[in-house]
């Protein structure tokens, strides 16, 4: 919701390819949020193509077991795969992705672990409940890909990018730290990006911005009852001891329905008391047996 009479138009995207790889035991999950004025193209690019070129690259380097695999090998080609999907949608005629593009949190499930892969700043969150003293707790299964980062800074300050917050015109800053590109007066004014990492962007991909996914590997135990990947529209306004309320109550009905309804509800509730405005909010939420 614009806060206008106009609705605004939802950029985010999802994928569930369920019998990844051809086995019934995986799954390959994604949300994409998009952005910019055709973002919604980008994760509608990525829905369509990132499940199809991950499962025929596995395929093609015999990838089949989950189960029992090298990490480092495993990565090596999940990268590719992403630099590949963003490569050839930037060359696709229909989509403008200068100065417009998409996060992508996804994970591949098997029964023994997750395979977290990020780009962005989307989130993948992991709830545990230790049943010995009725405990639950949570961890992040990605980190969050922002240009104040140390790491993605000098990455983009060493590619000729700059890196500070919006300039009001009264010479403030304002908001969290963006990517700018420069070399046309001191700032051309573009793109802005609040992340350090995203398909699409060429513009901010010429200054050290990259497709690069971050892999995070966790392998499951008893504790581990759920996990939820979503897009900023839930996580701008809530911290993950509140997303931990709300969905833990469903946990033992094995409502998940309810639970992302009770989510989202609240979610648009704190963005219109606090912004007058409502981002696009989509989440996949996992209830581990």
């Amino acid at each position: 919701d614009s806060g206008s009479f106009q609705k605004k138009l939802n950029q985010d995207n999802y994928f569930i390819t369920n019998n990844f790889l051809g086995n019934s035991d995986y799954n390959f999950i994604g949300v994409c949020d998009g952005h910019g004025v055709y973002g919604q193209n980008i994760s509608s690019y990525l829905k369509e193509h990132l499940p199809m070129n991950a499962q025929e690259a596995l395929i093609d380097n015999n990838i089949l077991d989950l189960s029992n695999i090298d990490i480092t090998n495993f990565s090596e080609i999940i990268e590719s795969i992403y630099k590949t999907t963003n490569s050839q949608m930037n060359s696709d005629e229909r989509i403008d992705s200068s100065l417009s593009g998409s996060t992508c949190i996804a994970g591949l499930y098997t029964p023994s672990r997750f395979l977290c892969i990020n780009v962005g700043d989307s989130r993948c969150v992991l709830f545990k409940y230790f049943k010995s003293n009725n405990y639950w707790t949570f961890s992040n299964l990605s980190r969050d890909h922002k240009p104040s980062d140390k790491n993605e800074k000098n990455r983009i300050l060493n590619n000729g990018g700059k890196v500070e917050p919006y300039v009001d015109e009264k010479g403030n800053y304002v908001g969290p730290d963006r990517v700018w590109a420069t070399g046309i007066g001191d700032r051309i004014g573009v793109p802005g990006l609040a992340m350090s990492r995203s398909f699409g962007d060429q513009i901010a991909h010429s200054v050290g911005v990259v497709v690069s996914p971050e892999i995070l590997e966790h392998n499951f135990c008893d504790e581990d009852k759920i996990i939820l990947l979503a897009s900023d529209g839930i996580w701008e306004f809530f911290q993950n001891e509140e997303v931990l309320d709300i969905v833990k109550k469903y946990y033992e009905e094995n409502n998940a329905d309810d639970a992302l309804e009770e989510l989202y509800q609240e979610a648009d509730r704190r963005w219109r008391e606090n912004e007058g405005i409502v981002d696009d909010i989509t989440a996949i939420i996992l209830f581990l047996e």
